[in-house]
């Protein structure tokens, strides 16, 4: 039997990704380089490589949001995830979002200039409106308030970023 050996080894990325939810509102960032498809909005978080480790993903992700946006949150919970083609320049064929949710828990926002454009706290009724952010962001949050509750606004967020509007 003759086989033909692979010149390219298949390669794969895990992103991992915090939906941070504060008095009603999301926290939505635009990075330098986008690491979820659908445009320039994304959420605080990062690409890991293939090394295990004791509770590597929550660890990384918790240390990548104190560096992006200055924040600490809570206990993280697995609500969503999807696989993905890796952009051209990634080195990867494939790679596989993990969506973390999460509730704020201290910190002043403060986007970190060096990683991230922009960031603000968007309302979840703007989140799901059809068409206004991408599908997967939608359903991560329509996941997080079926698993932990709907969070009543102290305030409403009023939004001063347009992140992926279409008007």
């Amino acid at each position: 039997m003759h086989t033909v050996e692979q010149t390219v080894p298949a390669t794969f990325q895990v992103g991992v990704f915090a939906l941070i939810r504060h008095r009603g509102a999301y926290l939505i960032v635009r990075p330098h380089q986008p690491l979820l498809p659908g445009g320039d909005q994304g959420l605080p978080g990062l690409l890991l490589g293939l090394s295990s480790g004791q509770n590597l993903v929550e660890m990384n992700l918790r240390r990548v949001i104190r560096e992006q946006v200055k924040l600490v949150v809570s206990d993280l919970k697995l609500i969503g995830s999807h696989a993905s083609r890796g952009p051209q320049d990634s080195g990867a064929d494939a790679r596989l979002n993990m969506i973390f949710g999460t509730e704020y828990s201290a910190g002043i926002l403060a986007p970190n200039a060096d990683l991230i454009t922009a960031a603000d706290w968007i309302p979840q009724r703007e989140l799901l409106e059809t068409g206004a952010y991408p599908e997967w962001l939608a359903a991560a949050v329509r996941e997080f308030e079926t698993t932990q509750g709907v969070a009543a606004p102290d305030e409403p967020a009023q939004p001063r970023l347009r992140f992926g509007r279409r008007r």
